[in-house]
């Protein structure tokens, strides 16, 4: 079998390819939008790519060609020698990658999601966009209230918002500047805009059966069933809850040398966005249900640890049950998510399961 090294690039990618006893039989450049079609005309191989904008359209046109393809994550390329001793070009890259393959027979490689997933992860990829474009021109707004001494009540996450500054701006001697005017204008368009998310989003949670049954679980909504099925993608693939956790980002760092253990904050990878919903979940579930099992079990830990990182276990203990319900078809069960039961008023406390 023959090794395919691809270094990708947004014009041309560079290929080298290696037979089984590392001797290279082929090296240069094939126009990246004509890769799927080179791919077909060769025979069955092992095809290697670093993880990239370009790399799943890359890698599900090498798997439909009946290659083994391999898209190494990022962070791994480096331990296979990309970049080694300050030398990096494409020709070199597309070689290490090859080469890689040659030793090794099983390399890391990111999940290729399926095609439903795609469409509603740039579903919720645009929705996150706007909403980031909205919460910068707030935070912009905000500081230039703040610079006048004019603060409002309320988030900036809706027109009231606008109108709100709109107001506060007339009670001003110096009113409301063009500057301002038009990045209200801004928000309130994205406010629209954004608002048109919600039909298409509830279009799906309503007609797919798993976000159907995870919405069951207090403080899961559309948004954040279907953000979480998106990201997740295959139940299957994580072998267990600390393995999902860690993918989530939703466990804490450790820096252990000289035999001393120490815990930092939680790690910085991962879904961003998902993993954002999910404490907005958990916060929710904290606020409106407190005798929830889980909530009862989280407010067990903030008495010990503190309420931030009680948040944090309840929105790993969300994306855990709802992990379970979607790999097992089960129903939401508020007994089976944690054992901890809200105590009757003047009961003595105890201690609960952790």
């Amino acid at each position: 079998m023959e090794h395919i090294g691809i270094d990708l690039g947004a014009k041309h990618s560079n290929i080298v390819i290696m037979s089984s006893d590392g001797q290279r039989t082929f090296q240069g450049k094939v126009r990246t939008n004509e890769l799927p079609q080179w791919l077909k005309k060769r025979e069955i191989s092992r095809v290697v790519m670093e993880a990239c904008t370009q790399s799943p359209a890359v890698a599900r046109a090498s798997v439909a060609a009946g290659h083994t393809t391999n898209v190494i994550p990022g962070t791994v390329v480096r331990a296979l020698g990309v970049g080694a001793r300050g030398i990096k070009t494409d020709d070199r890259d597309a070689e290490v990658l090859a080469r890689a393959s040659v030793r090794n027979e099983e390399l890391p490689s990111v999940h290729l999601r399926s095609g439903s997933s795609r469409q509603r992860r740039e579903l919720l990829t645009a929705r996150a966009t706007l909403i980031q474009g909205r919460k910068a021109i707030g935070l912009s707004v905000k500081s230039w209230l703040r610079g006048r001494l004019v603060t409002i009540r309320g988030r900036a996450n809706t027109v009231a918002f606008c109108e709100a500054v709109r107001k506060a701006a007339q009670e001003h001697d110096e009113g409301l500047p063009m500057a301002i005017d038009t990045m209200l204008e801004t928000f309130k368009h994205l406010c629209e805009q954004i608002d048109k998310f919600d039909e298409p989003i509830a279009a799906i949670v309503k007609t797919d059966a798993v976000c159907q049954r995870l919405t069951e679980i207090p403080g899961v909504g559309p948004q954040v069933s279907l953000a979480f099925t998106t990201h997740v993608d295959d139940p299957k693939r994580f072998d267990n809850a600390d393995h999902l956790g860690s993918y989530l980002s939703l466990v804490p760092g450790e820096a252990t040398t000289g035999g001393k253990v120490v815990r930092t904050s939680t790690i910085k990878a991962g879904p961003g966005y998902l993993k954002a919903l999910l404490v907005q979940a958990a916060w929710i579930l904290w606020r409106t249900r407190p005798n929830e099992p889980m909530v009862v079990w989280a407010r067990a830990i903030a008495d010990k640890r503190g309420r931030r990182i009680a948040i944090i276990a309840l929105a790993r203990k969300l994306a855990t049950v709802m992990w379970s319900m979607w790999k097992h078809g089960t129903t939401y069960r508020p007994e089976r998510a944690s054992t901890a039961r809200a105590l009757p008023l003047g009961a003595a406390t105890h201690e609960v399961d952790e």
